[in-house]
């Protein structure tokens, strides 16, 4: 029996090196939508030319999830699904998930199909995918991997550090007030995942150096859930990187992995924004 693990394109991976023989790994693509340009948020897209589109002045923009038809046809194959979605606060793919579980079930009410709704993103997506690759070498059935995630969803966090709020102001995720402030005075602002999957405010810094520092500094304040952490950068290596060596300086043996955002995270996030899950 082989076992299907699927999630939305928000989780920044194109592939999951974790995976057994007993199991597959794909992804369903978001678009975004840029002027008269539309981006499939796949293997083919260039988040270069997203960026560049996004940062053309006086352009709408906006994103799309994958349609419960899209999830269908990941969810049809035979053997049992367990799919990720990105925050049901900040999008409607999991409700399209979960529409196309019902879709599924009507014609195989035999089908296992759990949708976990990782009240995150990025990187934190990327930790408890890695999460279900080990429950699966370890047998598990599907209703106690379902469980087991959510229960791992709890204690895992999300925190960003974003130079531009743009889109997320266009798209209601923050206040323009707190966007027009921190972009209109060139500061870093540092935010986290609420336990409800929403975006809240922590701090706002002023240059690279000082923005690594306090991210740090919040990842050691809420504490790490094991010893692992994933850095997911808007074309930002440099500062990924001096954000895993600040990390590692602080907690012995601790794995810090880095992975560049897929299109949508990439939106987001705007170009070299930081988003860390651990």
């Amino acid at each position: 029996m082989k076992y299907h693990i699927v999630a939305d394109s928000s989780c920044d991976l194109f592939t999951l090196p974790e995976c057994s023989p007993d199991a597959d790994f794909s992804t369903v693509p978001f678009s975004i939508t840029i002027g008269e340009k539309t981006f499939i948020d796949d293997e083919t897209m260039s988040v270069s030319m997203l960026l560049d589109a996004n940062e053309q002045r006086g352009v709408s923009a906006h994103t799309a999830c994958p349609s419960a038809h899209d999830w269908v046809e990941r969810f049809s194959v035979p053997g049992p699904v367990i799919a990720f979605t990105i925050s049901s606060e900040l999008s409607g793919s999991y409700n399209s998930a979960c529409a196309a579980k019902q879709m599924i079930l009507e014609k195989e009410p035999e089908k296992q199909i759990a949708i976990i709704d990782t009240k995150a993103t990025g990187p934190e997506t990327v930790l408890l995918m890695r999460k279900v690759c080990s429950f699966i070498r370890e047998g598990l059935s599907v209703k106690s991997i379902e469980k087991k995630l959510v229960e791992a969803a709890e204690k895992t966090h999300i925190l960003f550090a974003l130079a531009s709020y743009c889109n997320l102001v266009r798209a209601g995720r923050v206040s323009r007030f707190v966007g027009l402030i921190a972009s209109g005075l060139h500061l870093w602002g540092i935010g986290m995942g609420s336990d409800e999957g929403k975006i809240e405010m922590c701090c706002k810094t002023r240059g690279s150096q000082r923005m690594i520092r306090s991210m740090a500094e919040e990842i050691k304040r809420i504490g790490l859930s094991g010893k692992e952490v994933v850095i997911s950068h808007c074309q930002n290596l440099e500062a990924a990187i001096g954000l895993k060596e600040k990390l590692c300086e602080m907690v012995h043996d601790l794995k810090v992995d880095i992975i560049p955002t897929r299109g949508l995270d990439s939106f987001y996030a705007e170009r070299n924004g930081l988003i860390v899950g651990f």
